[in-house]
């Protein structure tokens, strides 16, 4: 039988950038006007996984990173999904300790709100800078993101499982034992 310390454990980046990768794909895709207002936050829910997750390794200054390059490569004024990105996971990161051991209608709402939340102060903002066109279906994809966050969450713990993730947190505790 395998020793537990023995075992191997790989970083979280493992399957983080490609899951990145792929969301982004999923960001910049073109879906036809009847459904455009419904493309839930892949990119956030992912980041809000991994931030929770694994805390030292991907942060909010990774959440902002992605955001910026969302915004290049969908032409949106710099730094406003940066800003949403950011925000949610700094949201969910330091008022929610817990996030992690909710039940899984309490991460919803959490995330519903959360997102809802991010996206009426950046619409605020935007128009703050004189950019009135910022998109105001933010409430569907608020709730089609709610509604994503199971399917999501099951696939990362699907993959963090299958690829012996281990994240920094867990591996400085077992080396002080």
């Amino acid at each position: 039988m395998p020793n537990q310390k023995n075992e191997l454990k790989r970083s979280s980046y493992l399957i983080f950038f490609p899951l990145v990768f792929f969301m982004l794909i999923l960001e910049i895709v073109r879906l036809p006007a009847s459904i455009a207002p419904y493309r839930p936050d892949f990119t956030g829910m992912l980041l809000i996984f991994f931030a929770i997750t694994d805390p030292k390794r991907i942060n909010i200054g990774v959440a902002w990173l992605t955001g910026l390059v969302i915004d290049f490569l969908t032409g949106a004024t710099l730094g406003i999904n940066a800003l949403v990105l950011s925000s949610e996971v700094f949201i969910i990161v330091s008022q929610f300790k817990l996030f992690a051991v909710f039940r899984l209608w309490q991460q919803m709402l959490v995330i519903g709100i959360v997102n809802f939340i991010c996206h009426v102060g950046v619409y605020w903002f935007g128009h703050l800078l004189g950019q009135p066109s910022y998109s105001t279906n933010f409430t569907w994809q608020t709730i089609v993101t709610t509604l994503t966050w199971p399917i999501i969450l099951g696939l990362c713990l699907f993959l963090w499982r299958s690829f012996n993730i281990s994240s920094a947190t867990s591996k400085s505790q077992s080396t002080s034992d």
